[in-house]
């Protein structure tokens, strides 16, 4: 579900939505959103902390 309650929030406040993947078939880590097997590759984190951080660095230039 892309929109989510995000576009209520975006209506409000500037701000943008954005998905990370972190599926990983190998892994077996390949089961949709609210599954009862769902899990996630933990290895994704580290992009999503590195893709907020830029963003933060960006906005304080």
């Amino acid at each position: 579900m892309g929109g989510e309650d995000m576009s209520f929030f975006l209506q409000q406040v500037p701000g943008c939505y954005f998905f990370l993947g972190s599926a990983n078939p190998e892994k077996g880590l390949a089961y949709p959103h609210h599954h009862p097997r769902f899990d996630f590759d933990e290895t994704a984190l580290g992009m999503g902390v590195e893709i907020f951080v830029r963003c933060v660095e960006k906005f304080l230039k």
